[in-house]
């Protein structure tokens, strides 16, 4: 029990600092669509997925098949190279990335293709930033509480009627649903190790600024450490020089702005860090393989 007289100044009654892991979280899409076919190989992106199927029939595959079935939602981590597929779905040769579906948009249509047999496939795609996605690849499976199976309810009804424009009480359930899925996976899976507090929170602020001109001297600067010193405590916790995560993370964000909205590559380097397009190309390319432009149109297969 605590018996004070006097608070801080800031309304808190405790002097003892707490600190809290930062959360960087977007979602990138949300959707429900029918697949006839879903022949999907090599699906390795830089975000999280969360899938949840009405009807059973499809699978994941990573080391193993993983039927994705109506009482769980289904967790993939960024960089988990999986494939998918339909149980007896026929045969495509014409392409190793196959896909025959569209949006379920309305009450009727998702009742056609429930009867046709088609997979009715639920799923959000996001990042939550440094440390969460730092996860050791695999499909988690989190079973669905009744709280999970409110929130899919409303989501679906928003998707179904209109796909764009979600209330305030549709974005919480969004919310919801990804970080109490997140929050019930097992802590084994987290793969950071502890990390200085001082380059989590270069960390944070290399994410969440990634259009911002930095250096090892200019992120030196906000530590009060030189820049040699800077970059061996960085290298030691994080495993790689300042330069090259913050390329990292500049190419990931592209990827996802490419990705998952009509954004210019023009805008997307810029908004990425990048002097301009070329810029942008030059480095996408060497790390990539495939250009911005090739990367959007294949829809990040290569």
């Amino acid at each position: 029990m605590l018996i004070t007289r006097e608070i801080s100044k800031s309304g808190d009654p405790s002097d003892k600092n707490q600190i809290f892991k930062g959360l960087n979280f977007n979602i990138l899409c949300c959707r429900y669509w029918w697949f006839e076919i879903w022949k999907g190989q090599r699906m390795s992106f830089p975000y999280w997925r969360l899938y949840w199927n009405k009807n059973e029939g499809a699978y994941v595959y990573y080391e193993k098949k993983t039927y994705l079935l109506p009482d769980n939602i289904y967790l993939i981590p960024p960089h988990t190279p999986f494939s998918t597929g339909i149980q007896n779905q026929k045969l495509v040769e014409e392409s190793e990335y196959f896909f025959k579906c569209g949006k379920i948009d309305s009450k009727e249509s998702e009742q056609w293709h429930l009867e046709r047999g088609n997979i009715l496939h639920f799923f959000t795609h996001f990042t939550l930033g440094f440390p969460y996605d730092d996860v050791k690849p695999g499909v988690y499976i989190v079973d669905i509480s009744d709280d999970r199976k409110n929130d899919l309810k409303d989501i679906l009804n928003t998707l179904i009627f209109d796909s764009t424009n979600f209330s305030l009480k549709e974005s919480l359930s969004i919310y919801h649903l990804v970080l109490s899925s997140i929050n019930s996976l097992p802590k084994s899976i987290w793969l950071s190790k502890k990390v200085d507090n001082r380059i989590v929170t270069i960390l944070e602020y290399m994410e969440r600024n990634t259009a911002r001109k930095m250096t090892s001297e200019t992120l030196a600067s906000q530590l009060f450490v030189s820049p040699s010193s800077f970059s061996r405590l960085f290298k030691a916790n994080v495993g790689k020089s300042p330069s090259k995560y913050l390329t990292q993370i500049r190419i990931d964000k592209a990827c996802n702005l490419l990705l998952h909205t009509n954004t210019s590559i023009d805008t997307i380097a810029e908004q990425c860090g990048f002097t301009d397009r070329y810029h942008l190309t030059k480095v996408f390319s060497s790390i990539k393989k495939i250009s911005p432009a090739a990367f959007r149109k294949g829809g990040g297969y290569y």
